[in-house]
């Protein structure tokens, strides 16, 4: 048979992982506050000034192509 303190001791951690594990899940569905991208007196102008990042885009992934019945080529005839 299990102590009593063995047994409280794991009982107990076993709820906070359970509380932790539902105050993820709850923060999880609330998602992202939202915010100001530019904050009030934001100066574009101003020498410190963020400036724009020029966009790329990288493709991870190779377009898929369309296979081909595979089809010999036909023969030069010889003259």
């Amino acid at each position: 048979m299990v102590s009593s303190t063995q047994q409280n001791e794991r009982i107990r951690k076993r709820k906070t992982t359970t509380a932790g594990k539902r105050n993820k899940r709850t923060l999880r569905r609330l998602g992202t506050p939202a915010f100001a991208v530019h904050p009030e007196g934001y100066d574009v102008s101003a020498a410190d000034a963020k400036q724009p990042s020029v966009e790329r885009t990288f493709t991870t992934k190779k377009a898929k192509v369309a296979k081909k019945a595979a089809v010999k080529p036909a023969a030069k005839k010889k003259a």
